[in-house]
């Protein structure tokens, strides 16, 4: 008697790797392999312990920033355009309080992130607000928070803080990118495994089917708004301990930076498309194309140039497949 194999974990996965939701990530994930290949191969000093060190410390904060990104546009309020101003205030914010320990600075500068992302929930959720004019507003008053408290300046961050901007764990690996892979498997477990994850992602793909079901979607979308708010503080701390220093100009391009990690990864624009894991792939993604130019001499301006046609690209092929489904 023959054995059915419809149902076996290893089917299963073969499935869910080629299904239709799934060929959006499953391509960039193969393009980001093949692209490390033929770098490592013939780009000079690409595969180099501090280059792979540098490409980690480029994704970072990018990547943790666009953990919170996905949460947002999964729940189906497109984007924050917050995420940099952010940054910006949670680094002065950090740098100022250094003086009373990192464990006090780091609370505080998450904390503050906290209560912008539930600002801006509360307005878009409850108040039914754009989301895109909330967080261009909310980026201004930030700001102009962050202008206040440094008076323009920077600020320097007073003791030994070399160990998370600069420092490695076993085999070179930089703290931030471990920090930054542990965040990434926890958001991920907590949107696939938990009530509250699988209301995020219900509510991103049709929100009045979800509040008929009775299921918590403001709630939901709020706590996607605080996450974000927490993770671009997070960012925004891992970039002032690797400058040594809080200033106005922390994070500047996290928005875009952020957004592009989020669809090139395979996150559905409309919401409710796409997991955590794929946002960090897309981070992991621009951080090695942008490196790849760098190391080949390209300016900066052809590096946003590039991204900006991956961010085309990604959004049309997503269009394709779309299509397709349907």
């Amino acid at each position: 008697m023959s054995v059915s194999t419809s149902n076996t974990p290893a089917t299963k996965a073969k499935v869910l790797a080629i299904s239709p939701s799934r060929m959006h990530a499953t391509a960039i994930q193969a393009v980001l392999v093949m692209m490390i290949v033929m770098a490592s191969l013939f780009v000079p000093n690409f595969a180099s312990a501090s280059n792979i060190g540098a490409i980690f410390y480029a994704a970072a904060p990018v990547g943790v920033a666009a953990i919170g990104m996905a949460l947002i546009t999964l729940t189906g309020n497109l984007f924050a355009m917050s995420l940099s101003a952010t940054a910006a205030l949670s680094s002065i914010i950090f740098a100022s309080f250094m003086t009373s320990g990192f464990p006090i600075a780091a609370l505080v500068a998450l904390a503050m992130g906290a209560v912008v992302g539930f600002g801006q929930g509360i307005v878009v959720v409850r108040f039914r607000a754009n989301p895109i004019i909330t967080s261009i507003a909310a980026a201004s008053l930030i700001s102009a928070a962050a202008q206040y408290l440094s008076n323009g300046r920077t600020v320097l961050i007073e003791g030994d803080i070399n160990w998370l901007g600069n420092g490695s764990l076993f085999g070179g690996l930089p703290f931030q990118a471990v920090m930054f892979f542990i965040l990434v498997l926890i958001v991920e477990f907590v949107v696939e495994r938990t009530r509250t994850g699988r209301e995020m992602r219900l509510t991103g793909m049709n929100k009045a089917a979800a509040l008929l079901a009775g299921l918590r979607a403001s709630r939901a979308a709020i706590i996607a708004y605080i996450v974000a708010g927490c993770a671009a503080a997070a960012a925004g701390v891992l970039i002032g301990a690797q400058a040594g220093a809080g200033n106005l100009r922390i994070g500047q391009d996290i928005d875009f930076s952020a957004i592009a990690a989020v669809l090139i990864g395979g996150v559905g624009i409309n919401g409710g498309k796409g997991r955590v894991m794929d946002a960090a792939v897309g981070a992991i993604f621009v951080a090695v194309l942008s490196n790849i130019l760098l190391v080949n001499g390209f300016s900066y301006e052809v590096q946003l140039m590039v991204k900006g046609l991956a961010v085309i690209a990604s959004v049309v092929l997503g269009a394709l497949l779309s299509s397709e489904k349907h």
